[in-house]
């Protein structure tokens, strides 16, 4: 379909248009001069997602945590319980005419004056974030703009109070749900601190100081040390009782080896003192006669001392094993005393642990519900007032620049799209262009109407009377 063809439908459907066109300015006229105005009165005020809590001190300045704040905030303005508070503030169903209104409404009988005069208020409060900031719009709608700015104020008012109150409320039910909690965290604490007295008692052990277990080392330590020495001794005499060794550097202080080596050094002078003068006198002479049975009563002593010393070395060698066995006994005693007394150490510093765990947690939880008693206690928000609602001087609806406009827009907008259906529901040929439309056979000729009408005039004056 071309322009021209377009242009001609439009000419000849114009009665449409302008019917359609008037109708909407009427219409937009009438919304203008008899439709009540709305108007509009917004309150706004700025909330601190980053305050930090006067008690706990603990701010939340996340993304998520300041979603889930705003999205609170717009549904406590929206909630029954700010709308109810926005009701009694203002007196609002002391009104005869609200009362009146109250009794013809479907929920007379089933719900107060209070809940649905609220509901209705609801209805009109429009709460929002302003894109890209804390602040809180709320915008209410009526027809009476003091009324407007007055309920709106009180919204804002209204939910201030209401945060302040679930705040509060919040505090003083954490605080009452600690009582029982407190009551059950010092029961346990009492009956740690009773088993670790019983304990204590029981094992005659103060404190974990680690002094009763260092005299246990100390007393294995010494034993050991005894029981080596004790050994190595054994050791030396058994090697001396074997070999025989009378030398005194073995043992300066052994009697039988310096009685011995005494004998030994008396041995060696009559020895030379014979070797001395045996080339001067004879053999039978009187004084190495004398000093010959001198010599073999010399090596009888030296015999019958080592004969002694060896069993005294056996007497030593028992007397050193009856040692060694009995701190041999001593050590595995001490041994026992000292796994003993680590295990009490052990299981005195697992009571103690428990102890202060429990005191710990008492501490902590007592805290906790101090905090709670003085955050319910305490008048705080986080919303600052920015601006209060004035009443508004213009309405926001009908504005005669967008109602206008958009009547004028929609009327010949809805002509056209008529004028074009009327057309397409049309299917009647009175014009050749019309044929285009209505047979896909080429156009020929056309006859035109006057011409045809002279000839049958022309016949009616010539035909006889």
């Amino acid at each position: 379909m071309s322009v021209g063809q377009i242009l001609l439908i439009l000419w000849r459907r114009g009665w449409i248009i302008a019917l359609t066109f008037l109708f909407s300015t009427f219409v937009a006229l009438g919304i203008l001069y008899f439709v009540p105005g709305r108007y509009d009165a917004v309150a706004t005020a700025s909330i601190d997602p980053g305050g930090l809590d006067p008690v706990a001190e603990a701010g939340q300045s996340s993304a998520s945590a300041i979603s889930l704040m705003q999205g609170n905030m717009i549904e406590l303005v929206r909630s029954d319980r700010v709308a109810l508070d926005v009701v009694r503030r203002l007196n609002l169903t002391a009104n005869p005419r609200v009362q009146a209104l109250y009794r013809a409404s479907e929920s007379f009988g089933r719900e107060n004056i209070d809940d649905w005069m609220a509901a209705g208020l609801a209805k009109s409060v429009d709460p929002k974030f302003i894109f890209g900031t804390n602040v809180l719009s709320i915008k209410y709608k009526s027809s009476d703009p003091n009324q407007a700015a007055l309920i709106a104020n009180a919204f804002l008012a209204a939910t201030i109070d209401g945060t302040i109150a679930m705040k509060a409320a919040t505090g003083d039910q954490t605080a009452r749900w600690f009582a029982p909690q407190l009551d059950e965290v010092r029961k346990e604490l009492e009956n740690a601190r009773a088993v670790l007295e019983s304990f204590q008692k029981k094992t005659n052990v103060v404190a974990p100081t680690g002094s009763g277990t260092d005299t246990q080392a100390s007393t294995l330590m010494s034993i050991t040390q005894d029981l080596t020495n004790n050994k190595a001794a054994l050791t030396s005499l058994e090697t001396r009782l074997a070999s025989g060794a009378t030398d005194l550097s073995i043992d300066p202080s052994d009697p039988d080896l310096q009685l011995v080596n005494g004998l030994k050094v008396k041995l060696t002078e009559a020895q030379t003192a014979v070797e001395s003068v045996k080339t001067t006198l004879g053999a039978n002479n009187p004084k190495i006669v004398a000093e010959t049975a001198n010599i073999a009563a010399l090596r009888r002593q030296i015999a019958e001392a080592t004969a002694r010393m060896r069993e005294h070395l056996k007497d030593r060698i028992a007397t050193v094993k009856q040692q060694i066995t009995a701190l041999e006994t001593a050590q595995a005693e001490a041994q026992k005393a000292l796994i003993a007394a680590q295990a009490q150490r052990d299981r005195l510093i697992d009571l103690e642990r428990d102890v202060a765990f429990r005191m710990d947690q008492l501490n902590t939880q007592e805290k906790m519900a101090a905090q709670a008693k003085l955050q319910s206690k305490l008048t705080f928000a986080d919303i600052a007032v920015l601006d209060k609602a004035q009443p508004p001087i213009a309405p926001s609806f009908p504005k005669p620049m967008v109602v206008v406009p958009v009547g004028v827009g929609a009327g010949l907008t809805l002509g056209l799209i008529l004028a074009m259906i009327a057309e397409m529901t049309d299917r009647r040929v009175r014009l050749p262009n019309d044929l285009e439309f209505a047979s896909s056979a080429p156009l020929l000729g056309v006859i035109d109407a006057s011409r045809r009408s002279v000839p049958r005039f022309s016949q009616r004056r010539l035909s006889p009377a």
